[in-house]
């Protein structure tokens, strides 16, 4: 398989072939199962014995999947019970859907004064200021005045009032708006805006997904991938195989485009429009009218590029690689955003840009990173696993 470098149609690069493995993740393909329920590795195993276990949980508007190997049955509910806590802990505060959210209060709490945060909003506030810079202005959480006027705007089908959407645009800005301080006594923030809104969706999963692993190695647990709806990230292999199989299916599962993937300590994600796209009605947002050839043409997704303040054309999308999965959440939005581009950003040039069902996507410089190991297309192999092991849902408590 062979895909075409950022900014060149000559320079190519060709995916490595290694061996293709039993155990399989699919993005998008989901078993059932309750928590406990009996399967071959419930049976008592020889000792020193790891047993694959696998645990869905909803959050974030999505479903997080564990797999893991664990020596018993007790330590593996353990330690998915409190990866899963620790997923809905960064989601309570982060999450821009709840008024009495922490992310949703700060600017009004604030009002450019210095206010204490939790660990948890600091965590992703931090993770924020380390990534900012490496997405060239692409990734920005301020832009959620805009984003959430768009969503309104793609349920109605009806493009905006301009001047309404000129007021929400004033206030993004992530550098100027928003400061956090970290010390040893705790974290303060300070927003200069109290009408801003945050838009954590370019890296909430990805920090979730990060701390659930955290949570998991804490409770003595190596062995492990989650997928937290597209933003995935690896612990130590299954035992015996060189990494976790991975398929990333970027415009879904109808189209033929794909990437695949072997994870070893390493992250991949995803941002696309396929699922949150529309057209609508009325004179487009001022800046948009000349891009398109025809408004009979003019699809949009849910993102915004928060250095225009306008919604991206769609159909498009972009696969991340990176060391963590909260790097890669934000910079495949970042990506998506920028397009083709190519920079001088290593972590930006990790990925993949797919500009279009009929497209060849472009490909990063440094593509991919270390923990990610391409994988040639072609049939998927059996996953006998899935075969005579049943998904197991973690109960409610």
């Amino acid at each position: 398989m062979v895909f075409p470098r950022h900014g060149s149609s000559s320079r190519a690069v060709e995916w490595a072939a290694v061996l293709l493995l039993a155990a399989v993740v699919s993005l998008g393909c989901r078993g059932a199962g309750v928590a406990g329920s009996p399967g071959p590795d419930d049976r008592p195993q020889p000792e020193g014995r790891l047993q694959r276990r696998v645990y869905e949980h909803p959050a974030m508007g999505t479903l997080f999947t564990l797999t893991l190997y664990a020596a018993d049955g007790a330590q593996a509910d353990r330690a998915a019970a409190a990866a899963f806590r620790r997923v809905d802990q960064i989601e309570a505060v982060a999450t821009d859907y709840r008024a009495d959210s922490e992310a949703r209060e700060l600017p009004a709490a604030s009002r450019g004064e210095w206010v204490p945060v939790s660990s948890e909003l600091a965590t992703v506030l931090g993770a924020t200021a380390r990534l900012f810079p490496k997405g060239l202005g692409a990734f920005d959480p301020t832009v959620g005045g805009l984003t959430r006027r768009w969503r309104r705007a793609l349920r109605q089908h009806q493009w905006p009032v301009q001047e309404d959407w000129d007021a929400a645009f004033a206030g993004v800005g992530w550098p100027a708006a928003v400061q956090l301080r970290v010390t040893e006594r705790g974290a303060w923030c300070r927003v200069e805006d109290p009408g801003m809104r945050f838009d954590f969706g370019g890296i909430a999963k990805g920090v979730a997904v990060d701390e659930a692993l955290a949570a998991l190695e804490a409770q003595g647990i190596q062995r492990a991938l989650m997928d937290g709806g597209g933003d995935l990230c690896a612990l130590d292999p299954p035992p015996g195989q060189p990494g976790w199989r991975v398929e990333v299916l970027p415009f879904g599962e109808k189209s033929s485009r794909r990437a695949r993937f072997l994870l070893r300590r390493g992250a991949v994600a995803t941002s696309g429009d396929v699922y949150q796209s529309g057209a609508l009605d009325g004179a487009p947002l001022r800046g948009l009218s000349g891009r398109l050839p025809s408004r009979s043409a003019m699809q949009y997704g849910h993102v915004i590029d928060p250095r225009s303040g306008l919604p991206l054309p769609s159909p498009r999308a972009a696969v991340m690689t990176a060391a963590s999965a909260a790097e890669a959440d934000a910079l495949a939005t970042a990506r998506l955003v920028l397009g083709p581009q190519k920079t001088e950003v290593e972590g930006l040039e990790r990925g993949l840009f797919f500009g279009g069902l009929d497209q060849e996507p472009c490909v990063g410089e440094r593509f991919p990173h270390d923990g990610a190991t391409p994988v040639p297309s072609g049939p998927l192999a059996a996953d006998p696993l899935r075969s005579v092991e049943p998904l197991q849902r973690l109960r409610d408590e």
